[in-house]
């Protein structure tokens, strides 16, 4: 048997989260103190009093990861005869968790790089927002063949629609503009498919209507230092390995082409994974595969309380090691 460690995305985030882990491991401080160091974030704050701010993909993105990280840090220092994973995935906004976790990019490069591309992906979506209203929206239950028909049949130069995250055989995520997603609900409906949800989220993350961001990030990239890493990190965007000659380009590809959540896991399986950790706020990632029927066992940490479950959960579970 074998393990992958996958972390959670951006709109799981709730009040006091990972706020336990600060309080009682060391480890688990000095993650939120790097990144409120090095972001210039009040991080605790916000989590604590107002987690209003963390509406904003600005502010979220080094918020969720810097709660990732502490929770995996934790784990990973309370078992290190346990935790030797053979793969790292994330969930869209999780894949810069997985890269920080694996050894790829480093934490303090990391949380500047997070607060940088959370600026731009804000930036950009207030700007599509003077001018046209914009949104995401879970689609469940529908098949993905149904999906690319109404996607393409409603999808135009003045009212764009794109396929964002093909998280799970049940759940599609689309992003575009909100006239084109209310007729896209409209017929979907008149189908029998009544679950077309959409998402508070800040703008149409994963399609192409973020190509604005594509070059600025880039730049940020140009001065980060990718390495090798101590676990294979799986891009949701091509399915591909990460390596450190060609992260970058994944990187900006990964704003505006689809994430591929259920690949990654059907990926994994076929290498051989059987027990996955979820880490991060919330249970996202869980609660796509509790709906598949090939996934792995699945472990959520998200509070001090689920470490206690760890050794239960891999106690016959062999890993790998290399």
């Amino acid at each position: 048997m074998t393990l992958a460690i996958l972390f959670n995305g951006q709109g799981a985030q709730y009040e006091e989260m990972g706020l336990d882990f600060d309080r009682e491991f060391t480890v688990a401080r000095d993650v939120f103190d790097l990144f409120e160091a090095e972001t210039n974030y009040p991080i605790r704050q916000w989590i604590e009093e107002d987690i209003e701010p963390l509406q904003e993909t600005r502010h979220s993105q080094p918020a969720i990861a810097a709660v990732s990280l502490a929770m995996f840090y934790t784990l990973q220092d309370q078992y290190p005869q346990l935790i030797h994973p053979a793969y790292m995935a994330g969930l869209s906004l999780g894949e810069y968790s997985s890269l920080m976790a694996s050894g790829m990019l480093s934490l303090a490069e990391g949380a500047k790089l997070l607060k940088e591309r959370g600026a731009l992906m804000s930036q950009q979506s207030q700007q599509l927002a003077t001018q046209h209203s914009v949104q995401m929206a879970a689609v469940m239950g529908m098949p993905l063949e149904s999906i690319v028909d109404l996607v393409e049949s409603f999808h135009t130069e003045e009212t764009p629609l794109y396929i964002a995250n093909l998280n799970s055989s049940q759940q599609t995520i689309i992003a575009g503009y909100q006239e084109a997603i209310k007729s896209f609900r409209k017929q979907a409906k008149a189908l029998g498919y009544k679950k077309v949800i959409p998402l508070k989220v800040e703008g149409p993350f994963h399609s192409p209507l973020m190509q604005a961001v594509c070059d600025p990030l880039r730049d940020a990239l140009a001065d980060i230092s990718f390495t090798t890493g101590d676990v294979p990190v799986i891009s949701n965007t091509t399915l591909d390995i990460h390596q450190p000659d060609q992260v970058r380009d994944l990187l900006v590809r990964h704003l505006v082409e689809p994430v591929r959540f259920q690949e990654t896991m059907a990926l994994l399986v076929d290498q051989g994974v059987t027990h996955v950790i979820q880490i991060g706020p919330g249970a996202t990632i869980a609660n796509l595969l509790k709906r598949e029927s090939n996934a792995p066992e699945c472990l959520v940490i998200d509070t001090v309380q689920d470490l206690e479950n760890v050794p239960a959960f891999l106690a016959d579970c062999h890993l790998n090691k290399e």
